[in-house]
């Protein structure tokens, strides 16, 4: 009796380790989200920086297309494709000016947005045909570094304080050994150190006029 009963302790002991190790792996597997420490190779002047509060009064009350969120609260990701928009047209006269409200106003008009604010990347080019959109499948400092090189600006996602809530930046340049962000979350509108949420990155995205 006491044999069979420690025989169905080991069954159930090793079945909820199996459930453990599938429920870690999907979890895993779903977030896609791997911790990166970056920095910079070289300097890259950051110029003059097309800077977007996400809760400016223009257009923080604006929804993210149909959903309930609203700019204020969840626009940072819009507010940096805004400024790496009109940064690179400032640069070099490529493209064209959008505010991060009027770049809102597009997104909800085109259906670039789904259900929960989130954007639909391969829904950008109908709302800006003569953009380029890099969804990169991994960070990497070459390219991040690459993108610069080219008068291109990467968006990186990080955690507030490099511990709170997700978060998008916009990498405008590198000075001394550290890459400067246009966060949306600074009022003041200066360029601050990645250093400020952690100095690592989970994902990358840049947008682009198409020269």
């Amino acid at each position: 009796m006491a044999r069979r009963k420690k025989r169905a302790l080991i069954v159930v002991f090793i079945a909820c380790a199996a459930i453990c190790l599938l429920a870690g792996f999907f979890g895993k597997f779903q977030r896609g989200e791997k911790e990166i420490a970056i920095k910079p190779g070289k300097d890259y002047p950051a110029g003059t920086v097309a800077a977007y509060w996400q809760k400016d009064e223009r257009w923080k009350d604006d929804r993210l297309g149909g959903s309930v969120y609203r700019m204020g609260g969840s626009g940072c990701l819009t507010s940096c494709i805004a400024s790496a928009l009109t940064t690179q047209y400032l640069a070099s006269g490529c493209g064209r000016s959008l505010t991060a409200g009027e770049l809102n106003q597009l997104f909800g008009e085109k259906d670039v947005y789904d259900g929960d604010g989130n954007i639909v990347w391969n829904q950008i080019v109908k709302a800006l045909p003569e953009a380029e959109v890099l969804v990169a499948s991994a960070v990497t400092e070459e390219e991040i570094e690459s993108l610069l090189a080219q008068g291109h600006y990467p968006i990186v996602k990080v955690k507030v304080g490099g511990k709170g809530a997700p978060h998008w930046v916009l990498l405008a340049g590198s000075e001394n050994g550290e890459y400067l962000c246009m966060d949306p979350l600074a009022e003041e509108g200066n360029l601050i150190p990645l250093s400020r949420h952690g100095g690592v990155v989970y994902r990358m995205r840049c947008v682009y006029w198409r020269e």
